[in-house]
Order: structure tokens, then sequence, then C-alpha cells
């Protein structure tokens, strides 16, 4: 059987092209596009750093189509018992 004749980087190339993109890396590209803001920013949104201005969330909500209300919940705290 003949051997391939490509290079590391080539392989490394065709391989990525072939990959899908993850469907959670996909959510986060189309939050940094529909939003215009950084990767950073959309992950600090998604872990609850941050909470985006009003605006952003009625994007974010109309992009997923989910209700603004449900986005970005307020954290609980304790109540002690």
């Amino acid at each position: 059987m003949d051997k391939r004749k490509i290079s590391l980087k080539d392989l490394y190339d065709e391989k990525k092209r072939a990959q899908s993109v993850p469907p959670a890396k996909q959510m986060l590209n189309d939050l940094m596009e529909a939003t215009g803001r950084s990767e950073v920013t959309v992950r600090q949104w998604i872990i609850g750093k941050f909470k985006p201005e009003p605006i952003i969330c009625k994007i974010i909500a109309d992009k997923l189509n989910i209700d603004p209300a449900y986005l970005f919940p307020e954290k609980e705290v304790p109540d002690g018992n």
C-alpha cells in the first residue's frame, strides 16, 4: 500500500477542517457574533460572573429563543438553615 505524501501541517489542517464545531463552541461563536462581544466576555456571562446590559440580554434571548427572564437567574442566597 502506498503511503500518503502530505506534510504534518497539511494533515493537521485537513483534520481541523473535517471536524465540525462542537455545539457548545458553536453557541459561543453565535453569541459572540450576535452581540459583538469577545469570547472572554461571553464566557463570563455563561459562568455568571457578569450579566450583560438589558439590550444585550434581549439579543441573546432572541438568538437562543429563550425567555430573557430565565437567561440570567439571580444567585440564590443560602437561608442559613
